[in-house]
Order: C-alpha cells, then structure tokens, then sequence
C-alpha cells in the first residue's frame, strides 16, 4: 500500500499523517485482529478442500450403489419392493440417523462452549464498567482541580496558559516557553477529562447491553432443541423399519450375499451424504466469517478520522437486537433456557 508522501508545509503534513488508516499501524488490536483472520482463512481453505473430498466420495458411494442395486434387481425382481424399502429406506434411516445423532452432540457441545464465553466476555465486559466508572470519577476530581481558582498556578506551570476564571489580585507568571511535548497539555487535560465522561461510560454500556443480548441470542437459539427431535425421529424410523423388514423376512433366504452388498453400500452413501451436507456448511460458515473479518460492515467506529465526543456504538447495539428478533421469529416453538 502506497504510504502519504511527506510535505514541505508543516500543517499539511501534520494533516496527512492523521489520515493514515487504522489498518497500517501495527498496533496489538490490529494484530490481534490480522491472527485472528489467518485462522479464519486457514479454517476456510481447509473447509474448502473437505467440501470437494466429501463431494467427490460422495459421488463415488453413489456410483457403487447404483452398481450393487442393479446387481439386486437382477437376481429377484419380485423380491424388489419389499428388498427397496427395507434396504434403501430403512438402512438410509438408520446411518442417516446414527450420523445425525453424532451431529447434535458435537453442535450441542459446540453450542455450550459457546454459552460459557459468552458469559465469560460478559463478566469481563461488567468488570470494564466498573473500572470506567471509577476512571470517570477520576476525571471529574481532575476537572474539579482544574477549575479551582486556588490551583491556577499549578494549571499556568503545567500548560502554559492561565485560567479562564483567575481572579487573582497577585499578576501570575508569564507563560514561559512549553516544550514541544508540553504544547498540547492543556488538550491532553481536556481529553483526560471529557472521554471518560462523555465517551468511554456511554461505549462501555452499549458493549454491556450488546453482550447481554448476544448472549440471549444464543441462549433463545435453543440448539438443545435438537436433541428431543432427533430422538423422536429415531423412534418413529424405527417403527418403521420394524414393520417392513417384517414383511421382508420370509423372502431373504437367497438373498443374504447380494443384500449384505447392497447393505454396505447404500451406508457408504448415506454416511457420504450426510458427510458432504455437514462439510458444506462447515465451509459456508467459514466463508462468511472470513468475508466479515476481512470487509466488517461497521461503521460505528472510525479511528482515522477525528474524534467525536459522542457515543459510537448505538448503530451496531442495534443490529444486534434485529438479529435476535430475527431468531426471535424463527424458533418461535423453542423454550428459551
């Protein structure tokens, strides 16, 4: 990236070295914030290169099912639709099954460790505020210092200007010649007492209310949910697997070796399927992730540009809550936990 060229005229260059973007200072937010899209872009190359390994085994289980159905067909066709239903149907239900109930434990694991750091940020978030708070206290005692009369010497020696409000008789001492460190004191006592006050307690109760509703977010999901469904639906494709394959039994007597093939294949296929769909989403995920790490559609908060004393991060607090309407609506028959 082509860096601000520097300029003869002191202001102008002092101007253009205030718009260098956030993105070119090697601060520990920003690398912190560039280790943690290497591990999102890692995470997505690889969920990439999975996606067309499944895709590929997937097509492949598909091939050796067709061959050994059409190996099955061949030896008895009056035996093909009890051998359909019991074979396709209910072995599809069984590893289908097997395969989802593996899915729903890992999500709801997933979704746990979710929840305790979410409370953790949350927790850490309260302690934030508390120290803000007593930060804002402090700079009410410095302004406070500040605007007395009795310390207009103090304030004189330490920034070169006299108060506003200095109704001395004694005249004070000419302001000397500040160092070029010391110029912007007064600037510097003026930020010390305004952004906590007027920024920082307003910034830190939109991260609390945002974290409280992320947090709620993730609790209404309700991916335990999951567990009950999966269940219910084991039971009742067992029930029907039950059925049929009593139908079935009394014509499997020669059928054994092609079925045992024919078996083996279609869980081959299933567990590719249910493989392939699990991979997709894994890599869609890290897709989007890593397309918001790399281009945040945020513009809450803009360090390059100059500081406003106001509160920053109302916009983003609430987008936060449409997204929890939105999961509001979508998982209406859910119990929140």
């Amino acid at each position: 990236m082509e860096q601000p060229k520097p300029s003869n005229v002191p202001d102008q260059g002092k101007k253009e070295k205030e718009r260098v973007k956030p993105e070119e200072k090697e601060t520990a937010t920003q690398k912190s914030i560039d280790a943690a899209r290497q591990l999102y872009c890692t995470n997505l190359r690889t969920s990439k290169a999975n996606q067309k390994a499944g895709e590929k085994a997937y097509e492949r289980a598909v091939r050796i099912y067709r061959k050994k159905k059409k190996l099955f067909e061949w030896t008895e066709l009056n035996y093909r639709i009890y051998r359909d239903l019991d074979i396709c149907l209910d072995t599809e239900l069984a590893t289908g099954n097997a395969a989802l109930a593996d899915n729903v434990a890992n999500y709801n694991k997933v979704s746990g460790g979710l929840y305790t750091n979410l409370t953790k940020i949350t927790a850490a978030v309260k302690d934030l505020k508390t120290k803000i708070s007593a930060l804002r206290d402090q700079a009410s005692i410095l302004e406070n210092y500040k605007n007395d009369q009795c310390n207009a010497t103090q304030w004189a020696l330490l920034t070169g200007k006299n108060m506003e409000n200095c109704k001395s008789e004694v005249p004070l001492p000419a302001p000397r010649e500040r160092p070029e460190a010391c110029k912007d004191a007064d600037k510097i006592y003026e930020e010390l007492i305004l952004i906590p006050k007027k920024v920082l307690v307003f910034d830190v109760d939109s991260l609390l209310q945002s974290s409280a509703d992320v947090t709620g977010v993730q609790t209404f999901s309700n991916v335990a949910v999951l567990t009950k469904l999966q269940t219910d639906l084991s039971t009742a494709s067992t029930a029907l697997v039950t059925q049929i394959q009593t139908s079935v039994k009394a014509r499997t007597a020669d059928m054994v070796t092609v079925q045992a093939d024919l078996v083996t294949a279609v869980q081959e296929c299933t567990k590719a399927g249910v493989d392939e769909y699990n991979k997709i989403s894994v890599c869609h995920a890290a897709h989007f992730s890593v397309q918001f790490l790399c281009q945040p559609d945020c513009g809450c908060v803009k360090p390059w540009q100059e500081t406003v004393i106001a509160p920053r991060l109302e916009d983003c607090e609430c987008r936060i809550c449409r997204i929890g309407e939105v999961v509001r609506s979508t998982y209406r028959g859910g119990a929140v936990e």
